[in-house]
């Protein structure tokens, strides 16, 4: 009697041991005899949330794998293949089709993220980069290139912000199509070492070097100074200018100079007008020695016959 209630007893503690410790399920994967081992997990009222299956003795992908989920209905959109839900709220599923929702914020390379996508790199010797996209398309083909975004970043307060294709980038605009050499458009303001551009489209707080730079003029180059029209200032109007104001007349002034800054390309147009007005004064001044001079000869000519007469 003892024996039988001890007995009694073991197996109920056993039991409660049982159902109080996480079970553990442990089949065949391999299963080279019937090829149907599965672990499937349903609800009472048979809906299926976990299925397992093992597809022939090999692991090789494709024609086999660990855990693959399959699905006979060509729908892949009502197809959710994971889901994984908290208080009803979706954290993140893979539908059928490929499609895939994440609520929080992903990490590659870090268990940390502090974005919607961070991707965290250190350097390695053997893998360089953080981050590559390869476009793959045919070039012969303009719209390929032209219409397939790397990235592609839009507000709903400024519309178009990045915009990365196969040719170029385009920042607040659409990047460069494939029919032209151009690598980069940018529709607004830009500051270098400075957050107020000043509307200028460029503004650089600091030293710039090129080895070539073109300025394109709105204005009429000055050559319009040697046509036979142009009213040459005098020499006294100039002199009377530069007394009242003290520097050359249209060039700005130190003043100015200092509130506006220098126009390059306006600047270089003004010294141009007054080098050709310089110009054309010194071709006034030279016919006026070389008139002068040749009455001098004139004159000592005459003095040296009057000297030889006298003699």
């Amino acid at each position: 009697m003892k024996r039988a209630l001890l007995l009694t007893l073991t197996v109920l503690i056993g039991t409660h041991f049982a159902n109080a410790q996480t079970k553990t399920v442990t089949v065949d994967a391999n299963d080279a005899l019937n090829n149907n081992t599965k672990i499937v997990a349903q609800t009472s009222i048979g809906q299926i949330f976990f299925t397992g299956h093992q597809l022939g003795t090999s692991y090789a992908y494709p024609s086999a794998g660990i855990f693959r989920a399959w699905t006979d209905n060509p729908n892949g959109a009502n197809n959710i293949f994971f889901d994984g839900i908290t208080a009803g709220t979706t954290n993140f599923s893979v539908r059928a089709d490929g499609q895939g929702y994440f609520a929080g914020n992903v990490g590659i390379s870090t268990n940390a993220p502090a974005a919607k996508l961070h991707i965290f790199s250190q350097y390695d010797v053997n893998q360089i980069t953080a981050l590559k996209m390869f476009y793959q398309g045919t070039w012969g083909t303009p719209t390929y290139a032209t219409n397939f975004r790397f990235i592609d970043l839009n507000s709903t307060e400024s519309g178009k912000v990045l915009q990365v294709n196969g040719t170029g980038i385009g920042i607040g605009y659409d990047p460069p199509a494939w029919s032209t050499a151009d690598k980069l458009y940018i529709n607004g303001n830009v500051g270098i070492g400075t957050t107020d551009p000043k509307g200028y489209k460029l503004a650089v707080n600091g030293s710039a070097i090129a080895t070539a730079m073109i300025v394109k003029l709105n204005s009429a180059w000055p050559d319009y100074v040697f046509k036979k029209d142009y009213q040459l200032p005098s020499l006294q109007e100039v002199k009377a200018y530069i007394d009242q104001n003290q520097h050359l007349p249209e060039i700005p002034s130190e003043q100015q100079i200092t509130k506006e800054g220098l126009n390059l390309g306006e600047m270089n147009k003004l010294l141009m007008k007054k080098v050709e007005e310089l110009t054309l004064y010194l071709i006034d001044e030279h016919k006026k020695n070389k008139d002068q001079q040749e009455q001098i000869d004139q004159l000592n000519k005459r003095i040296e016959l009057l000297n030889n007469k006298i003699e």
